[in-house]
């Protein structure tokens, strides 16, 4: 009798938790793709022609100055 009680809590347990967590990632999604299409509304709104530079922030150079020098060369063809 334990055992069925047992099943029973474990199958009810088991629904609870499916349905709430349908509803959790159907409105995790509607966010998600809420987001997305305002992303996309904001890149189209860009006339055609219009330049726009993205720059990141400048950490300095990535080679330590210790690592040497850089020296051009040119390419001699015989």
């Amino acid at each position: 009798m334990a055992l069925v009680r047992f099943l029973l809590i474990l199958f009810l347990i088991y629904f609870i938790v499916r349905i709430f967590t349908r509803y959790i990632f159907r409105s995790y999604f509607k966010k998600m793709q809420g987001n997305f299409e305002n992303q996309q509304n904001q890149q189209n709104n860009k006339k055609e022609g219009d330049v726009t530079i993205n720059t990141k922030s400048g950490k300095g150079k990535k080679i330590d100055k210790d690592e040497g020098d850089y020296v051009d060369y040119e390419e001699i063809k015989e």
